[in-house]
């Protein structure tokens, strides 16, 4: 059985128990976003490195843009936010969304893969987590399996 790594479920804890701010209406949909994103690390246009990139993914996750957070998805990412954006739908959560706050991002690379390092506020505490990515077709692409979850490809 394929399971993700602990920021799978640290996530979805996050989708359902963090204080959450009512998403914006259609009719003042730029200004509260700007203003969420005023909150929480700012989106890094035309992201380039596996710390950026990592960034806006869950900037775009928080915000349940969930088709902008696949664009930076590996496949096997992208079945997860599937099941995350129906777990919210049956929910009726859609207009909720959180703020993570992610804090000094390191990466290192290897290759084609990078993980990357960083610390989440968890309470009044800093929690230390590690996310990896894949760099496909020259993109650096959120990756939330390993290779002995993925089975044969």
């Amino acid at each position: 059985m394929r399971q993700g790594p602990p920021i799978v479920f640290l996530c979805i804890l996050f989708l359902f128990s963090c204080a959450t701010e009512p998403a914006q209406e259609e009719d003042g949909d730029t200004a509260e976003l700007q203003a969420m994103l005023a909150q929480q690390s700012e989106l890094v246009e035309n992201p380039q490195t596996p710390a950026e990139i990592f960034q806006n993914w869950q900037i775009y996750m928080d915000l349940n843009q969930f088709d902008q957070a696949r664009k930076w998805s590996t496949p096997e990412t992208q079945e997860w936010i599937g099941t995350i954006q129906t777990m919210i739908e049956v929910a009726h959560a859609e207009d909720e969304t959180v703020v993570t706050h992610l804090e000094g991002i390191q990466c290192r690379e290897q290759g084609d893969t990078a993980i990357c390092l960083f610390a989440e506020e968890a309470g009044d505490a800093l929690r230390l987590d590690s996310i990896r990515l894949i760099k496909k077709d020259g993109v650096w692409k959120v990756d939330l399996w390993t290779e002995d979850e993925r089975g044969a490809q």
